[in-house]
């Protein structure tokens, strides 16, 4: 639709609401009073605005839909409807993402309205207030949200990974071959979501690129390394290993008007682990923070057998289900290469007797910890794991449209909860930018007492701060100090379990325990035991990590408490709940803010994650929102910051363990097979010092912490002070009190806009 299309709509609109009321132009004019700032039309003005919409300010809308008995939220919610009907093909669509979208207009026009109630006013002691930028923020927050749940797609290099993504497109884009075909992650997106900066069908990034950045235009350019056609898929994304330059690529983004783009993205991954190739394997594995619902695929002869169910472990243990959510709904095991010469009784008994004989193993490396951290009540069963199982074979029309259902289904019910998701952070930003503006009123209403009574009333916020921040800042760094004796605790805690875990006795026990098989223990005993030893890795740092995220925290909100405010009255006032706080100084967005740049955070990226997912937009305050991107925590459907993030990568100790012991083809001689092979995988762990690799991660953890929490805390002291400094100075200016009168009408007007919104979003 055009713009004079638009205009024409929009005109019609107010002429007929002004016939609804059956009130003239110049009834109009005399009703025009809004947000108690008097009249503020007259009948040219009227007339004016129903000639050209487009070109009026926000607060002369305001006045006018006012005067025909409406509000303005109903002018923008018109103006939303009818760009988005023209940005989105109604044919294609799927209503819930159509739903987001007009959310997300009706928020930004919220924004919009109340920001020109400020901007008309051209109020040099309202500018000061830096308003400008917290409402600029707040759009940046909602421009984030503008992303689409992503389904991944994980497996062997010979599981049918691309087939199934080009089947489910219907469009043969991505690479395929019966060898490892694919060594970039792949994100299929709709062509809808190319940025205008993009012209090609296929964009080729570096690392560090997340789904949400492709509305970002400088992040797109930051991470871009070139544009083109599908011929960079196999310059950049087939295996060509002497290819320095295909080394770079890390996401190659693939656009596509294949329908189910439209409600979600579609994530390929590599499938070679193990295979002196290191690189694919951190991408197999680190693609799982990129996603909120799995595919999991393996083939029908051998499925979930030998290295396919520590492969699947790895990846379905980083993502657990969404807080509310069915714990498998996110989830489908994809059986492939179900051929026409299987029998269909063979094909449909496979998940069941696959999951009966595995079921202990994956609550041991999967669901356990999922219910130790609260992700899930129960475990859940075999039958209930082998209803997530679908059967695949392209050619086959059945399996191939069964297939496609549960993708979809997959799709719907994600969307669904980002939706959820959605509705919160919108309503986060709004309940921010209503807090900025009534500490606004209270930091102009402050301006009008006498001059040497603020300067002594800061004066004395900052005596009392000072008394106190001394021994906050020893406590901070004797928190940081305590980082190196954490380590060694958790050293001696995994050196532990290792050895109790990799003597042949336990092992022997395990293997007894578990398989029934001689041959089955062979190929699975060494990944199941890797995965054992990962997750307890995991395990451990994670109680660990929060354990001192959980102190940071106290130390931050007894800071907060004692800086000093504008105003007794500011929602920052000394003894407030720092819950919600949204004063202008963020004691905990100071401290996240420090650690930009810095990569891995160790313990402090659980930290973030814990509170991001609590407050959301109220810690999205400068350096820390690039902290908070860098993380993915922006519009994530689950909420939940994986440990891949903690750690600044996934851990691949397992699979690399596995593979360098490989599957046991040796003699097993002896009375107890057991015992032979219990003897040998001891001897393979042994050699292979996985002790000390456990080791590694430990050690980079918290170097990691140590590093991020001595950032953060020089960056919580210089914004403080600069803080501080800032608060002397406008406590020493004097300023007109007629003038701050009028300030603090037009703030408050604009807060008033900001609050009916909310009441007619809420009727």
């Amino acid at each position: 639709m055009n713009t004079e299309t638009l205009e024409e709509q929009l005109k019609a609109f107010l002429i007929a609401k002004r016939d609804e009321a059956g009130l003239s132009q110049s009834d109009v004019a005399a009703r025009s009073e809004v947000f108690g700032m008097g009249r503020l039309l007259d009948q040219r003005a009227v007339s004016r605005i129903e000639q050209a919409p487009l070109s009026s300010d926000a607060l002369k809308i305001a006045a006018y839909m006012t005067a025909v008995g409406c509000t303005p939220t109903d002018y923008f919610n018109e103006l939303s409807r009818l760009t988005i009907q023209e940005e989105t093909d109604p044919n294609m669509a799927t209503p819930q993402h159509s739903g987001i979208h007009e959310k997300l207009a009706q928020a930004h026009a919220r924004l919009e309205q109340a920001q020109a109630i400020i901007a008309a006013a051209k109020d040099t002691y309202i500018s000061s207030l830096q308003l400008g930028e917290t409402f600029e923020r707040s759009h940046a927050l909602l421009n984030g949200l503008q992303r689409k749940p992503v389904i991944g797609c994980f497996g062997h290099f010979d599981a049918g990974k691309s087939t199934l993504l080009n089947t489910l497109i219907s469009e043969s884009v991505l690479p395929t071959k019966y060898q490892p075909a694919t060594s970039v992650i792949n994100l299929l997106m709709h062509t809808s979501d190319r940025p205008a900066a993009l012209v090609g069908n296929v964009a080729v990034f570096s690392k560090g690129f997340m789904p949400h950045m492709i509305h970002d235009a400088a992040l797109v350019e930051q991470h871009l390394i070139e544009q083109g056609d599908g011929e960079l898929l196999r310059r950049y994304g087939m295996h060509q290993q002497d290819n320095e330059q295909a080394q770079q690529a890390y996401v190659a983004v693939v656009f596509s008007a294949a329908d189910i783009l439209n409600q979600v993205w579609l994530l390929d991954t590599p499938g070679q682990l193990g295979d002196g190739d290191d690189s694919d394997t951190d991408k197999a594995l680190a693609g799982v923070e990129l996603t909120d619902g799995i595919v999991f695929m393996s083939n029908h002869t051998g499925f979930l057998k030998d290295s396919d169910l520590g492969f699947a472990a790895n990846v379905i243990r980083a993502r657990p289900p969404a807080k509310g959510s069915d714990s498998l709904e996110h989830l489908l095991f994809v059986q492939s290469h179900c051929h026409g010469e299987i029998p269909a009784a063979d094909v449909d008994g496979v998940g069941l007797s696959a999951f009966r004989r595995v079921k202990r193993q994956l609550d041991n490396m999967i669901f356990g910890a999922w219910m130790e951290e609260r992700h899930i009540d129960t475990l859940p069963s075999a039958e209930q794991l082998a209803s997530r199982v679908q059967p695949f074979w392209r050619e086959n029309d059945l399996y191939r449209s069964a297939t496609l259902r549960r993708v979809r289904d997959m799709a719907t019910k994600l969307t669904a909860s980002y939706d959820a998701i959605v509705d919160q952070r919108i309503a986060q930003t709004m309940e921010q930018m209503v807090a900025a503006l009534q500490t606004a009123v209270d930091q102009l209403a402050f301006r009008k007492e006498d001059t040497i009574k603020r300067v002594k009333e800061v004066e004395e916020q900052e005596a009392r701060f000072r008394g106190e921040a001394g021994e906050l800042v020893a406590k901070f760094q004797a928190l940081i100090a305590s980082c190196p004796q954490r380590k060694k605790q958790d050293l001696e805690s995994i050196g532990d379990y290792y050895r109790v875990q990799a003597s042949a006795e336990s092992i022997e026990k395990l293997i007894h325990d578990t398989y029934t098989d001689k041959k089955e223990a062979q190929g699975e005993v060494v990944n199941y035991l890797s995965q054992l030893f990962t997750a307890k890795l995991e395990s451990v740092l994670k109680a660990s990590g929060r354990s001192i995220s959980a102190e940071v925290d106290n130390l931050l909100q007894r800071w907060q408490t004692a800086a000093p405010a504008m105003a007794a009255g500011t929602a920052s006032a000394p003894g407030a709940k720092l819950e919600m706080d949204l004063s202008a100084f963020n004691s905990r967005a100071a401290f996240v803010g420090g650690m930009a740049g810095l990569g891995s955070l160790g313990a402090m990226s659980l930290y973030v994650g814990t509170i991001a997912s609590n407050l959301g937009a109220y810690l999205m305050v400068g350096k820390a929102a690039g902290v908070m991107a860098s993380l993915g925590m922006v519009g994530s459907v689950t909420s939940v910051t994986s440990f891949v993030a903690a750690i600044g990568g996934p851990i691949t100790i397992g699979i690399a363990i596995a593979a360098a012991i490989g599957y046991m083809f040796y003699r097993l001689l002896g009375g107890s097979w057991q015992k032979s092979l219990a003897g040998k995988v001891a001897d393979g762990l042994r050699e292979n010092k996985l002790l000390s690799r456990l080791e590694q991660p430990v050690d980079a953890f918290w170097a990691s912490t140590e590093q991020a929490m001595g950032a953060g805390l020089n960056e919580l002291i210089q914004q403080t002070d600069a803080h501080i400094d800032g608060l002397k100075r406008d406590a020493a200016m004097a300023y007109d009190p007629a003038q701050l009168d009028q300030s603090v009408h037009t703030v408050t007007a604009a807060l008033a806009s900001m609050r009916a919104g909310e009441s007619s979003r809420a009727a």
